[in-house]
């Protein structure tokens, strides 16, 4: 097994790890800036030599500990997370867009168990505790003001469903995050030999329809759920990611649009732009994705 360990690229690759924990622990802008490029020491190594991540991870993580920072350890432990579910996923030649959608799965499992772990052990503040602040600040606000109770109870009904909906918020920030994360390291992960997808064109993206059905029925699901309750959160939650997809398909459309008609690059990238900037279009944009995924829009389109 020792036979089989790197020596100089084990060495390199904590150095490497232990300067982003450094960084986050330190300066936790920076860190997460770094923490973008700090997985393709992980993928290399599980490429060139398994025996030498698992030294990799054991080191980092001990030392990691060793600053006493659980939100550093967190981090750590899900860059380490990513790249051995990325490197092991590019072994297979999995697609680009699959290796998004595994990534992500398996990164908003390990931080939402992780989250509610370390908020039952109190070492986290719970999502009301995170909420508190903003909350009183904001009742400090309209309490000098003659504001109707019916608009101070909305008001309270918005916080709660915010932090019901956390969850949801950490996964959307995941997908995120691993795509930023697999936009700037695969073309670095090349120049190292190891062969890499690149993304299919956005006019060429399509959602599976069993989303379109499972968001139909969660969205009469929320008509139907006025009273806080636990199903109540977890059909809030997935209103708030199949949301996500009906977005990005939406955005697919008007990508497919823009390339059918031969339209200027720019415009349609400005249309896209506009319908992630302004609210109201941005749910027109969602609108869009559910109507293509009923009728076909992009076969209308090109016909």
């Amino acid at each position: 097994m020792f036979s089989k360990i790197s020596p100089k690229a084990t060495v390199l690759s904590i150095v490497t790890l232990i300067v982003v924990a450094l960084a986050l622990h330190i300066l936790p802008p920076f860190g997460i800036v770094l923490s973008v490029f700090a997985t393709i020491p992980g993928i290399i190594l599980w490429h060139k030599s398994m025996e030498s991540f698992a030294v990799t991870v054991v080191a980092t993580v001990v030392l990691t500990t060793l600053l006493g920072n659980i939100f550093v350890l967190s981090m750590m432990v899900l860059i380490l997370l990513v790249s051995f579910v990325v490197g092991q996923l590019l072994k297979e030649r999995t697609s680009k867009e699959r290796i998004l959608y595994i990534t992500t799965t398996y990164v908003s499992m390990v931080s939402l168990i992780a989250f509610m772990g370390l908020q039952t052990f109190d070492k986290i503040p719970s999502s009301a505790a995170l909420m508190k602040p903003i909350k009183d600040q904001m009742h400090d606000v309209i309490s000098g003001a003659s504001v109707r109770n019916d608009y101070k109870q909305m008001l309270e009904e918005g916080f709660r469903q915010i932090s019901v909906q956390l969850p949801s918020y950490v996964i959307i920030t995941v997908f995120l995050l691993i795509l930023i994360n697999l936009i700037v390291t695969f073309p670095i992960l090349r120049k190292f030999k190891i062969a890499t997808p690149i993304f299919k064109p956005l006019y060429a993206w399509q959602m599976s329809r069993s989303l379109l059905w499972m968001y139909i029925i969660v969205l009469f699901c929320v008509m139907f759920t006025s009273q806080p309750s636990t199903f109540q959160s977890i059909v809030l939650n997935f209103e708030i990611m199949l949301s996500l997809c009906m977005y990005i398909q939406g955005l697919s459309v008007i990508h497919f649009f823009g390339k059918a008609k031969s339209m200027p690059l720019a415009l349609t990238v400005l249309l896209m732009v506009i319908g992630t900037i302004l609210m109201p279009l941005t749910h027109i944009v969602s609108l869009l994705g559910v109507i293509d995924l009923c009728f076909n829009l992009k076969n209308i389109i090109k016909k």
